[in-house]
């Protein structure tokens, strides 16, 4: 500074600064130096406008300006929110349109001055460097940012997010505060539960409550459509209701803690309430699994048991689907099912075996089972990716 090393300085002194591996062609008037990855440039800024009393006419919507904050100088589109023009001496909300990315944060300062001839004719303070496209509700949060505490900037800015939530760090790029100064800021209203945490991101409880009755409303309309299925899969309501994963798992947890709904593996359903079976269906499926339990290993095509049903050909799907989900009933291959209670009863054949020898070919297999090569070779193989059975050469080694 002025020649002499130093560690800091402050507004209104003239700093030189080292940048090792940056060129005087990198580096243009009106850049700001900040940590990488901390804030964003934009092209789009809300702000709060004042036009002088002596400007020489009112400036229309859309009107090009010169637009200076700090040494940074362009020329901009102006837009103004809820009027077509403003007059001379009058303050409005609008929003400052630039040509290329700008970094500017809340609370810069800047002057407009008259495209031709150029004259000073108004200024005034950034309010908002990343606004939301058709925002609801714009001029009222533009309000709250230009007279609000804090904290009630911070909750305007987390509450337009809706159940998206906004994490610390973006909360720091869009104010430029401290994420220390943003939780100081935080902790009165996470305290009263007008906010809430959901992993790294913040969500107005409001929006979160929204979300709740979204998902119960999903899964309630799921299951009057599908009162077979044992319930909604978690991605595919995620997917319905458009939220981010720590969100969504924090609705999820709270509905469950509410007794609201029941999370099975990666099925939701309502509480108390499963799959809705009526009484033929429930005969079918008892059928099924009956037909499959006496079978042994021996077990019928899936189509031909399925015909012999009372119920149609797409319940009986839904219904053997329900058994594969409880493991009732285990898919080996595209044409083969069989019970559960088959496939423990060769498990327990296959260690007993062992103790005569720890390998078995496919013709003692079909000896030792009882079964043809139709369902010995499926057999195995399924033995194989459960790890009971490895194959070497043309036998398999028993696990």
């Amino acid at each position: 500074m002025h020649g002499h090393p130093t560690d800091a300085a402050v507004a209104g002194q003239r700093t030189a600064l080292n940048l090792a591996g940056a060129s005087t062609e990198d580096l243009v008037r009106g850049m700001t130096l900040a940590p990488a990855a901390t804030f964003e440039a934009t092209r789009s800024v809300d702000v709060k406008l004042q036009l002088l009393p002596s400007a020489p006419r009112p400036l229309k919507n859309r009107a090009r300006v010169h637009f200076h904050s700090h040494t940074m100088e362009a020329v901009a589109e102006l837009r103004i929110y809820g009027n077509p023009e403003i007059a001379p001496g009058e303050s409005v909300f609008a929003q400052i349109r630039l040509p290329e990315p700008t970094l500017l944060l809340p609370g810069d300062r800047f002057i407009i001055r008259q495209f031709s001839p150029v004259v000073t004719i108004g200024g005034g303070v950034a309010l908002d460097a990343a606004p939301i496209r058709r925002m609801p509700g714009r001029e009222n949060f533009l309000q709250t940012l230009a007279s609000g505490s804090p904290g009630e900037m911070l909750q305007a800015r987390t509450a337009r997010r809706g159940h998206d939530g906004i994490s610390i760090s973006q909360l720091t790029a869009e104010t430029g505060w401290t994420a220390k100064l943003i939780e100081t800021q935080l902790t009165q209203a996470l305290n009263e539960g007008k906010l809430l945490r959901a992993g790294d991101r913040l969500v107005h409880a409001p929006a979160l409550l929204a979300l709740k009755q979204t998902v119960i409303s999903t899964v309630t309309d799921f299951q009057k459509e599908n009162p077979l299925a044992g319930g909604i899969t978690r991605e595919e309501m995620r997917d319905q209701v458009k939220a981010s994963v720590d969100i969504f798992t924090a609705a999820l947890d709270l509905l469950v803690r509410d007794r609201k709904i029941e999370v099975a593996g990666d099925l939701v359903h309502l509480f108390g309430r499963g799959v809705v079976m009526r009484d033929e269906e429930a005969e079918s499926k008892q059928k099924i699994e009956e037909a499959f339990a006496a079978a042994g290993l021996r077990v019928p095509a899936l189509h031909e048991v399925i015909a012999g049903l009372s119920v149609d050909k797409g319940r009986a799907q839904k219904i053997v689907t329900l058994l594969l989900r409880d493991k009732l009933l285990v898919k080996i291959s595209q044409e083969l099912v069989f019970h559960r209670t088959a496939l423990d009863a060769l498990r327990r054949q296959l260690t007993e075996y062992k103790q005569k020898s720890p390998r078995i070919d496919v013709a003692k297999f079909k000896e030792l089972t009882g079964v043809s090569r139709k369902y010995a070779i499926p057999l195995l193989e399924y033995l194989d990716r459960e790890r009971v059975t490895k194959r070497v050469g043309d036998v398999r080694e028993i696990l």
